[in-house]
């Protein structure tokens, strides 16, 4: 099958990361993956999608930007060249199925495009599904919601037969991290207020002085690094505190590490987490967002009551204790973590080196299992879905 992928072009972040697994994994599996780059700029994901082997097509189509009406313009200015070469890509291409990043793609091209179409959320999918008439326009223009997380799937506002849920899954290194002196914490990923480093500081400061290092990985940027560094100075965390900026090579971030700390709240994911279980570390993760489908307390990880610096402070020092979690001793191939977060549905673990969505594919194709049931009493609650689209569903005409 032919998959068509739209992938932003300048950042390379936790979506971008499960974009090209699943592209590398479906490629592994004999299919054929080809991407769009739509993105103003050329940075690093068109040069990583060449190193994968994946055909990459740039076109010069952004977004709409409330707050931005010069960025809006040349997105406006340049819509009526991109179309008519997008017209020409899917003639030539003719794919099986088009997977779109964010739903304003959707509603500016998915209608040139002749075939069955998904949405691959891997966050909450904002506004756009809240206003009645872009919401009718998106879900005509799409076959199937793939969701990361049940989590995600619960704050979908729509029909319950399109939704797929299909957690992501991380490629299984070759070797194990050895331990350090003093134990080294780390938090991975933006650095914003939803990530919560002020409470993991707080945390911190609870802890045995000496006996650990904090490593707070990701690019040192935005008004919040300044919050953070006070916050820093206050605790007196200066001899403590590590910043390290951005880490590309997985091996090296992980092998310079012992634990890893989750404290964001409402998270829809948390590519971490998986990231941080494939190298055998434990993972310290708040009760919040989508932790709880990923982490098993007292298995792969321990959790703590979301902004709880006391709870985290205790989490994190009994994960360091505790042998039998998650990765000691670090060498083991088949702890409990690795076989929570990288087995396939039917228990045959994925396989090496295909950094593929945990049953993506069949996600996609409608064959993925149904959100887990929720409680009784909200307006758009989702139960089960059937397997209804077939993985082999032949090219067909698309609904406008």
């Amino acid at each position: 099958m032919k998959f068509l992928f739209f992938i932003g072009g300048w950042n390379f972040g936790g979506m971008e990361t499960a974009y090209l697994s699943l592209m590398k994994g479906l490629k592994t599996l004999g299919h054929q993956p080809v991407a769009i780059v739509c993105g103003w700029t050329d940075g690093i994901v068109p040069e990583l999608l060449e190193q994968a082997g994946i055909p990459c097509h740039q076109l010069r189509l952004g977004r709409i930007y409330l707050r931005n009406p010069y960025w809006t313009w040349h997105t406006l200015w340049r819509m009526p060249a991109a179309r008519r070469r997008l017209r020409r890509l899917a003639a030539e291409l003719r794919p099986d199925w088009v997977i779109f990043a964010e739903l304003q793609m959707v509603l500016m091209v998915a209608s040139l495009l002749p075939a069955r179409r998904a949405i691959y959320l891997q966050s909450e999918p904002g506004r756009l599904m809240q206003h009645g008439w872009s919401k009718r326009a998106i879900e005509r223009r799409l076959d199937r919601f793939v969701c990361v997380t049940d989590f995600i799937a619960r704050n979908l506002p729509t029909g319950r037969r399109k939704i797929a849920v299909v957690h992501n899954g991380v490629e299984l290194p070759n070797a194990m991290p050895s331990e350090h002196a003093p134990v080294r914490v780390g938090i991975v990923g933006r650095i914003t207020n939803q990530k919560q480093h002020l409470v993991l500081l707080e945390a911190c400061a609870l802890l045995k002085r000496g006996s650990f290092e904090l490593h707070i990985v990701g690019t040192k940027s935005g008004t919040y690094v300044r919050d953070v560094e006070s916050r820093i100075a206050a605790l007196n965390l200066g001899d403590t505190v590590r910043w390290t900026g951005f880490v590309a090579d997985c091996d090296v971030l992980h092998g310079s590490l012992d634990i890893v700390a989750a404290p964001a709240i409402d998270e829809p994911f948390g590519l971490t987490v998986p990231e941080a279980g494939s190298y055998g570390l434990p993972v310290v993760a708040a009760r919040s967002g989508a932790f709880p489908e990923i982490v098993e307390s007292g298995v792969n990880g321990l959790m703590f009551e979301p902004g709880n610096a006391g709870d985290c402070a205790q989490n994190a020092a009994a994960s360091h204790r505790r042998p039998g979690l998650a990765s000691p001793p670090r060498r083991c191939r088949t702890c409990a973590c690795r076989r929570r977060l990288h087995h396939r549905d039917d228990g045959d673990p994925l396989p090496r080196g295909a950094r593929l969505l945990n049953s993506g594919l069949q996600g996609i194709a409608g064959t993925g299992r149904a959100p887990d049931r929720v409680p009784e009493g909200p307006p758009n609650r989702i139960c089960t879905m059937p397997a209804t689209m077939p993985i082999d569903t032949p090219n067909r005409q698309a609904r406008s």
